[in-house]
């Protein structure tokens, strides 16, 4: 989490949201384990502002990690907490492998992803 610049320790969660932020965890690992065998590109967090969605800005986040990912052979896998996105994604090639809901909490997942292609 430090390489990616959240400096946020899971101890200030508090006990709560420690629990909760662990059962998620362990529910996104399992799905990630189950479709995203093998070497494979991981697309962990992407986002943009949202008065700044809609101008081609997540797809030019995505490209070179597409690029990357094609020219390599190795398929792309991620998750989505926002159904929104799920038509955003498959615009890019990914598709959904596992829609579910994290036990003891209710927040909705969807795993996707992208097969190897140049």
């Amino acid at each position: 989490m430090l390489r990616i610049g959240i400096h946020v320790s899971p101890l200030q969660f508090e006990w709560t949201g420690l629990d909760r932020f662990l059962t998620v965890a362990a529910y996104t690992d399992a799905v990630h384990k189950r479709f995203a065998q093998g070497q494979h590109w991981y697309l962990w967090a992407l986002g943009v502002n949202p008065p700044c969605q809609g101008q081609g800005i997540g797809g030019m986040l995505m490209q070179p990690v597409l690029a990357q990912a094609g020219a390599a052979l190795l398929p792309c896998y991620l998750e989505t907490e926002n159904e929104r996105n799920v038509p955003f994604y498959q615009k890019y090639g990914f598709q959904l492998v596992s829609e579910g809901e994290v036990p003891k909490g209710g927040l909705r997942v969807w795993a996707m992803l992208r097969e190897p292609h140049r």
